[in-house]
């Protein structure tokens, strides 16, 4: 007999005897047979060894959990009774958890259960789990045991805070370029796990201007173009970077970030021409005499470049055949700032080129390079410089007696290659004896009038000089 397989000991609680119930048939002197109902005790033999009810029994556990905390272990359960049931369970730990973990077992009435007690601070990070044996046995003589895998696995908390892989960040970024150009990617880690270790990134301390130039992936980190990138504008960009998780009181890492903008060749340079000096400038146009010296300054000419490094080494130069260049003024400027003397390079004369256009070219050191130009123009004033010329040298003319008064003898004319009130004349008989009083000239024409009546037999010729002097100098 199996007293355990038998019907009325399927649900018997422990402590109690199990009977066998049945009914015998009987003759006690009377012809019809009756029925003795009847029971049988059946007691119980240590034929059972107790079991847990998996091979592998798992618990969870927060890392957070505090010393002294319980949790109850699944019971063993054994067919047998009384003291052929459970009587002991006996925890074995390996030494990376002698000091974590200890058993207690609670006693209600005839029951056990048995419980695992933390002893010490767990951390998921240092370790996510621990194999720990459980071990179950009955009061027989002999005595039956068994036992279980207890498997302890570590649920993580909110406990550390994100980290970034560098304290700071830095990179260079071409000017000019592209909306979704990337930039640099920021990396922080959480050694938590699950949500307390997804990580959330956004600016810290950011101007208006890097929120407007760079977008920041909240989910990867990455750093993208999204404005005009301008070097010229915006030199350097810095800012932090927050890397917060979003588990339960979320935790937070901060990086600084700094950007620097690469310089590519955008900008042509800068021709600035300034007056210098006594030489006079009007509506872009300097006017200088004729008679300067040569390497007389006429104006100061400054290049520069916005660009930076070789992008903004400039050269300047006048460009076509003109009497004038570009002398560096000594000491002063840099190769992306330089000053210049426009000079004269000869004597200049109003009477051959009364006007210049000076050309000038600047040109960078990019590649490829840029280039720009300005202009001045320089009309050359006039000086004094030229006597006036007759036309003839030796003038001659047959002029009839018995004129009238006043008559017109002729007309002699002059001419100056100056301008201007330098080239206006006045015209003069010079002092002759001979022909005192006899002829006049209008000083203005050149007209020479009779002041007499002429008798070729009193005289048939005059000779007589007539100069011609223009009114500034009276040359």
């Amino acid at each position: 007999i199996d007293r355990e397989s038998l019907r009325e000991c399927q649900n018997l609680e422990p402590g109690r005897s199990a009977f066998w119930s049945l009914k015998c048939p009987y003759r006690l002197m009377s012809p019809v047979p009756r029925l003795l109902d009847g029971q049988i005790e059946i007691l119980d033999i240590n034929d059972n060894t107790p079991n847990f009810n998996s091979p592998v029994i798992t618990l969870s556990i927060p890392e957070n959990t505090m010393v002294g905390m319980l949790f109850p272990i699944p019971a063993a359960t054994d067919r047998d009774s009384g003291v052929n049931g459970v009587s002991s369970y006996e925890l074995i730990v390996g030494p990376e958890a002698q000091d974590l973990f200890g058993l207690q077992v609670a006693e209600d009435q005839d029951e056990k259960q048995p419980q695992l007690i933390v002893m010490g601070k767990l951390d998921r990070e240092q370790r996510d789990s621990y194999d720990l044996t459980i071990k179950v046995q009955d009061g027989g003589t002999p005595a039956r045991a068994s036992s279980a895998l207890l498997r302890i696995s570590i649920l993580d908390t909110n406990d550390n805070a994100p980290k970034f892989e560098k304290l700071a960040y830095e990179a260079e970024l071409p000017e000019n370029s592209p909306m979704g150009h990337s930039v640099l990617q920021v990396k922080a880690n959480d050694s938590d796990q699950g949500v307390n270790a997804e990580i959330d990134y956004s600016f810290h301390q950011a101007s208006d201007t890097v929120r407007r130039l760079l977008h920041l992936d909240r989910s990867t980190g990455l750093i993208t173009v999204q404005g005009p990138i301008d070097r010229e504008d915006v030199g350097t960009l810095k800012f932090s970077v927050i890397a917060k998780d979003i588990g339960a009181n979320p935790k937070i890492a901060r990086t600084q970030v700094t950007i620097y903008m690469r310089d590519t060749n955008d900008n042509r340079p800068v021709i600035e021409i300034r007056r210098f000096g006594l030489v006079t400038h009007q509506g872009g146009v300097a006017n200088i005499s004729e008679d300067v010296p040569v390497e007389t300054p006429v104006a100061l000419v400054q290049v520069f470049d916005i660009d930076e490094g070789v992008n903004a080494a400039v050269n300047c130069v006048v460009a076509g055949d003109v009497p004038f260049q570009l002398k560096q003024v000594s000491d002063t400027g840099t190769d992306s700032k330089k000053k210049y003397f426009l000079q004269t390079t000869t004597s200049l004369d109003y009477e051959s080129v009364k006007e210049y256009t000076i050309e000038i070219v600047a040109v960078d050191s990019g590649n490829p390079p840029l280039s720009s130009t300005n202009s001045l123009k320089v009309q050359v004033t006039d000086v004094n410089d030229n006597a006036p010329v007759f036309s003839q040298s030796l003038m001659e003319v047959v002029f009839p007696e018995n004129n009238d008064i006043n008559d017109l003898v002729m007309e002699v004319s002059a001419t100056d290659a100056n301008s201007g009130s330098n080239a206006q004349l006045h015209y003069s008989i010079l002092p002759d004896p001979s022909a005192r009083g006899v002829f006049s000239i209008n000083p203005d024409s050149g007209q020479i009038q009779v002041n007499m009546v002429l008798d070729r037999e009193q005289r048939e010729h005059y000779d007589f000089h007539v100069i011609a002097v223009n009114k500034e100098s009276h040359l």
